[in-house]
């Protein structure tokens, strides 16, 4: 994880329990876009652009496994990740 960034409890059992990896989380808070999501808090999710990078500086395999990753977005706050969750569809394109 970024060094900048600290898990909450309810995020390690949040991403545990939607089997979302803090690797995962890790690529989306290193590589994806982010947007406000209110009271001070952004929301990270991958966009086509990110997955090009991922695939630029870790190779096609990763790249991948990672595209299955586009809709889970990360909300974070002061330097913490307070959730990960899954989105009906990607966040951007």
């Amino acid at each position: 994880m970024p060094e900048a960034f600290q898990m909450t409890i309810h995020a390690r059992n949040r991403s545990s329990e939607r089997s979302i990896s803090e690797d995962v989380i890790d690529l989306i808070l290193g590589y994806g876009r982010s947007i406000d999501a209110g009271d001070g808090a952004q929301k990270f999710a991958l966009t086509k652009r990110s997955l090009r990078a991922i695939r630029r500086d870790f190779g096609s395999e990763i790249s991948a496994a990672t595209e299955r990753y586009r809709r889970v977005y990360v909300v974070a706050a002061a330097g913490r990740v307070i959730t990960a969750a899954f989105s009906n569809h990607p966040l951007f394109h």
